[in-house]
C-alpha cells in the first residue's frame, strides 16, 4: 500500500516549516525555559480541563532524563529526520518529538510549530507517557480528556493526535514521538506500527548521545576523584590564556600539593591515600567558584585555573582552600586514619608573571616547591 501523503515541507537552515496546507501557531515568550503562554488569550487555568496524570516515579524519571543532557539543545538532523518520516508516513502536518520535564514539554524536534515547548499540563504527550502504548486520539473534540484543552479550543486546533512512548533501558518513559493533525483521522495499523518502530529509533539516537557523552567525559576525567585530568587541563589552560590576552583579562593558577602523601601510603595503604585524594578533591571543589577549573594534575597534585582572578585574589582564594582542607580533613568521620592532612599551594597569574602556559606552570611550581622547603602547609604567590 502507499502511505498517505502529508504537505509539502520546505528546508530553511535546519527548521522545516510547511509549505502549504499544514501551519504553525505562535506563542509569546515561549523561548528556553522563559515564562510560559499561560496568559495568551483562550488559555485556561489548571483545573478548566483534565490534568494529565503523573507517574509515581516521575521525579526519577525526570531525573532520567535530566542524565541525557539533551534538553534545550539545539536541533540535529538525525532527530529532524525521524520527525519528517512520521509525517510523511503517518499524513500529519505537525510531528514531534516532544520530552516530558518536571513544568513543561520541549521539542527536541518539530514540524510545523514555531513553538519549542508548551505547559506540561495542556501536554497530550503528558498523558501519553502514562501507559506504555501508542496514545490515540481520533478526534480530540469527542474526548473528555481533551476536550476543553486550550490547545483544542484554540491554537494549533489539535483534533488528531498519535503519540508512541519514547520508553528507555531503565523502563521510563521520557517523552513521545507524535504526530498531530486539525482534522478527526484515523491511523491505520501499518501507520501505528511504522511510528512505533520511528519512536524507538528516537530512544535510539538518545542512546547513543549518552554512550558518546560518557566516552567523552572518560576521556577528559580522572576516575578517582571525578576531577578533569590531565589532558584536559593541558587543553583548557593555553585555550584560557589565549582567552586572557585577547581581552586583556587576568588569569590564575594554582598547584595544589598534599603534604607527606607518601608517608600516607606507605604507613596506611593506597586505600587510604585514595580517600585522602577524594576528601581534598571535594572540598577543593566547594571552595571555589563555578567558573574556577579544577583538575587532578597528577598524583597528590591538583591545578586549578582561575579566570578572570588577579594574583591577589588567587592568593586569598588558596587561602581559603589551604584553611579548608586544614578543616575538612580534621571534621572527616571517619577520622582520616594518618590524621589530618595539610597541602601546600603556589600561585602564579597571566600576564603579569607569564606568557603562555609552560611558563605559568614553571612560576607555580617553583613557588609551590618554595612552599615545600619553607615547613609546607602555606600559600605561596610572590617570590622572595
Amino acid at each position: 500500500m502507499r502511505w498517505p501523503k502529508a504537505p509539502d515541507y520546505s528546508i530553511i537552515g535546519r527548521k522545516r516549516r510547511p509549505a502549504h496546507g499544514g501551519f504553525a501557531f505562535s506563542w509569546p515568550h515561549a523561548d528556553k525555559r522563559g515564562p510560559m503562554p499561560s496568559d495568551r488569550p483562550g488559555y485556561r487555568s489548571a483545573g478548566a480541563y483534565p490534568q494529565p496524570p503523573i507517574p509515581p516515579d516521575d521525579d526519577l524519571r525526570v531525573k532520567t532524563l535530566e542524565g541525557y543532557n539533551v534538553l534545550d539543545t539545539d536541533p540535529e538532523q538525525d532527530y529532524d529526520d525521524l520527525t519528517l518520516l512520521a509525517s510523511e508516513i503517518c499524513g500529519t502536518p505537525i510531528a514531534l518529538v516532544s520530552l516530558i520535564d518536571t513544568d513543561r514539554q520541549w521539542f527536541k524536534s518539530r514540524i510545523g510549530l514555531n513553538v519549542p515547548q508548551t505547559p506540561r499540563d495542556v501536554a497530550f504527550c503528558a498523558h501519553a507517557i502514562a501507559g506504555a502504548e501508542t496514545l490515540i486520539v481520533e478526534d480530540a473534540t469527542e474526548d473528555e480528556r481533551f476536550a476543553k484543552n486550550p490547545l483544542v479550543l484554540g491554537d494549533p486546533n489539535i483534533r488528531f493526535y498519535a503519540g508512541a512512548p519514547l520508553v528507555v533501558p531503565e523502563g521510563q518513559a521520557l517523552g513521545t514521538l507524535c504526530v498531530i493533525d486539525r482534522v478527526p483521522r484515523h491511523l491505520t495499523a501499518r501507520q501505528q506500527k511504522a511510528l512505533e518502530a520511528l519512536s524507538r529509533q528516537v530512544v535510539a539516537q538518545l542512546e547513543l548521545r549518552r554512550t558518546v557523552e560518557e566516552l567523552q567525559s572518560f576521556a577528559i576525567r580522572d576516575p578517582l576523584t571525578g576531577l578533569f585530568n590531565r589532558r584536559y587541563f593541558d587543553s583548557a589552560l593555553p585555550m584560557e590564556l589565549e582567552r586572557s590576552k585577547r581581552y586583556e583579562d587576568p588569569v590564575s593558577l594554582l598547584l595544589v600539593d598534599a603534604d607527606r602523601f607518601k608517608t600516607i601510603n606507605d604507613t596506611h595503604g593506597h586505600q587510604e591515600g585514595d580517600r585522602v585524594l577524594m576528601l581534598i578533591s571535594k572540598i577543593l571543589t566547594m571552595n571555589l567558584r563555578a567558573s574556577d577549573v579544577v583538575c587532578r594534575f597528577g598524583g597528590e597534585e591538583f591545578a586549578v585555573v582561575l579566570p578572570h582572578t588577579s594574583i591577589d585574589v588567587a592568593a586569598q582564594l588558596a587561602e581559603r582552600v589551604r584553611a579548608g582542607i586544614a578543616e575538612g580533613t580534621e571534621q572527616v568521620n571517619p577520622p582520616l586514619a594518618g590524621g589530618p592532612v595539610t597541602v601546600t599551594i603556589g600561585v602564579a597569574a597571566c600576564p603579569k608573571e607569564a606568557n603562555d602556559a609552560t611558563q605559568l606552570i614553571a612560576v607555580a611550581d617553583r613557588r609551590l616547591y618554595a612552599g615545600k622547603m619553607h615547613g609546607r602547609d602555606r600559600v605561596v604567590a610572590f617570590d622572595g
